[in-house]
């Protein structure tokens, strides 16, 4: 972890303020730093006044000079202190002159050299053992690098900060100046997207770096700052962003005005508020909690529990500190027995206090053990929880209030909306909308070249639509065409011979009788004659299925001209007799005898 973590770690453990020598002791014996370096107090020094001078989130006092503690312990801050805290004193040895060329470089000899070398070999030995095991070394995040240089001398370029990070072993030789720019830029970027300000500013003009931190009475725009880091790179800056080499461009987003951007600042600022909001309520819960005597704590930790899904609680023994409860609860499909250790007031939790609640465990057979405080829980108490044994689990400090907050006990909730622009909703209108357009396009043209089909169809000649309708029934055609008489030009009408008689057996009157005898005196009169000299007669076909009839020969009584159609019969087996209408009209000259005179 990072010096700031391992001090607070260190700082909670104790329970009181320590000076910085202490606090970095005892991180390094408890082995909490993942990097050391040469001079590791100095690095701790600067750190922890740093943080000790934030305005918001802090969470260290200075008491004296170059002694820290917590702010959750309610000291008073000396403020002289905290203004020559971690400011570099003078060395007056550097004033004085070098040391004698013997004294500053002494005679070499044999046990000297002999040391110097076994240790030389044994690290290259471990080096190429690391490098043969495909592992490197680890170093910090850049950002935090940077962070502590320039909280020690703030405005220095990207060299002087490599400079000093290899002097103090916090970067590597390989590492450029355009990778810590990069790395900066991406941490920057973050704090952005996340709706905070960032953390490096770059001067354009004159390329030094300087930390700018958030309560500055001037703060540069985020824009200007990313603009700064990509023209320092090299790199576009499109949209409000940096185009990383390897990473696809960012969708292009619709300028906005100077009002919508301070609108979303004013969002962004709320949505910061409710975080700092619900970490304030947490912290003065937690003070409440801590003041509860007697049976308070005990009825509103019960409560809470209730909220969680607990039953069955009942007080298994008592002792000065808080009371021990077994409880039950269902997880999923087991159900698991718990021992709850209550423990009042702001006192800190150390390990025993969680190897009595695991002995508790076997007691009560329970399988899980839960410890309730509102004071802090010492690093030694968190080991402990985490060794092998039975599962112990901690609420304490903050993580009780925020389980206070989850549970909705202890406090009232008023429910806040916070609304955004939801980007995919209007490009997924925007691509339907695409699509509609296309779709209406589409049948407007289908609806185009039908209209044209019609229009093509509709010009089209009539003669031969005619001509298909006026192709006469029958032979008669064939017979007229033989005789050299005209052609038909109704097409219903048909030709009989003499002596036939029209055998439509349909049941009904023939009312187009007379009209057709009417129109076969016309056409005799026209000269439309057969080839026995009889007028032809027009009639109109009636199209009926005639069935059960034969055919009879040709020159029969009731034969008629087409092949299947025969006169109907009476029951005695005689033909009706022709009506004066069916009777065909005589030729000018001399009429022949009616032909229905055969009954």
């Amino acid at each position: 972890m990072t010096f700031y973590e391992a001090a607070l770690r260190v700082l909670e453990s104790a329970g009181r303020p320590l000076h910085v020598n202490e606090i970095t002791q005892q991180s390094i014996s408890q082995n909490l730093l993942s990097h050391v370096g040469k001079m590791p107090e100095q690095t701790m020094l600067s750190r922890l006044a740093a943080m000790a001078r934030r305005n918001r989130d802090r969470k260290l006092v200075v008491t004296a000079q170059d002694t820290f503690a917590l702010v959750d312990w309610g000291l008073q801050e000396d403020a002289a202190a905290l203004a020559v805290t971690g400011v570099p004193v003078p060395n007056p040895e550097e004033d004085l002159p070098p040391y004698r060329p013997p004294e500053r470089h002494p005679e070499p000899r044999t046990d000297n050299v002999r040391g110097a070398g076994r240790g030389e070999k044994r690290r290259r030995r471990e080096e190429e053992e690391e490098e043969r095991r495909g592992g490197k070394r680890r170093y910090p995040p850049a950002s935090e690098v940077c962070f502590e240089i320039l909280s020690e001398q703030n405005g220095l370029r990207a060299a002087e900060v490599l400079e000093r990070a290899r002097a103090k072993e916090l970067a590597s030789e390989q590492y450029s100046e355009t990778q810590l720019l990069t790395a900066l830029a991406e941490d920057n970027q973050r704090r952005i997207d996340s709706g905070r300000k960032p953390q490096f500013v770059l001067a354009r003009d004159s390329g030094v770096l300087s930390y700018e931190p958030p309560d500055a009475a001037t703060p540069t725009p985020p824009g200007e700052i990313l603009a700064a880091f990509a023209e320092a790179l090299g790199l576009p800056f499109e949209n409000g962003r940096i185009v990383l080499r390897g990473q696809a461009p960012v969708a292009a987003v619709a300028p906005v005005s100077a009002e919508v951007a301070e609108d979303l600042t004013v969002v962004q600022a709320l949505r910061q508020a409710g975080r700092d909001s619900r970490r304030a309520m947490a912290r003065v819960l937690r003070r409440r909690l801590a003041e509860l005597e007697g049976f308070a704590f005990e009825k509103a930790c019960v409560k809470m529990l209730h909220a969680f899904h607990f039953r069955d609680l009942k007080v298994a023994k008592r002792n000065p500190h808080g009371p021990l409860l077994t409880a039950r609860k269902r997880d999923g499909s087991v159900e698991f027995r718990y021992a709850i250790r209550m423990v009042r007031g702001g006192g800190g939790i150390d390990r025993k206090a969680v190897q009595d609640l695991r002995r508790d465990l076997g007691h009560y057979a329970a399988q899980v053990g839960l410890l309730l405080t509102p004071g802090d829980v010492r690093g030694d108490a968190r080991s402990e929880a985490q060794s092998q044994g039975g599962l112990v689990m901690v609420w304490g400090g903050d993580a009780l209030a925020d389980k206070f907050l989850e549970a909705k006990t202890g406090v009232s909730v008023q429910m806040v909306e916070l609304f955004e622009i939801d980007e995919r909703f209007f490009e997924t209108a925007k691509l339907e909308g695409d699509e509609a357009a296309h779709r209406r396009e589409v049948r407007a043209r289908e609806r185009d070249l039908e209209t044209g089909h019609k229009e093509e169809l509709a010009a089209a000649p009539a003669a031969t639509a005619d001509n298909d309708a006026e192709q006469p029934a029958g032979g008669s055609s064939d017979a007229s065409a033989s005789a050299g008489s005209p052609e038909v030009t109704e097409p219903s009408a048909r030709a009989l011979p003499a002596g036939a008689v029209d055998d439509d057996d349909d049941g009904e009157g023939d009312e187009g009788d007379e009209g057709e005898a009417e129109a076969g005196a016309a056409a005799g009169a026209a000269g439309e004659v057969g080839p026995n000299g009889e007028p032809r007669r027009k009639r109109r076909r009636r199209r009926r299925g005639r069935r059960g009839r034969g055919q009879r020969p040709e020159g029969t009584p009731g034969a008629v001209g087409e092949a299947g159609a025969a006169p109907a019969e009476t029951a005695g087996g005689e033909a009706p007799a022709a009506s004066p209408a069916e009777a065909p009209a005589p030729p000018p000259p001399a009429p022949p005898p009616p032909s229905g005179d055969a009954g």
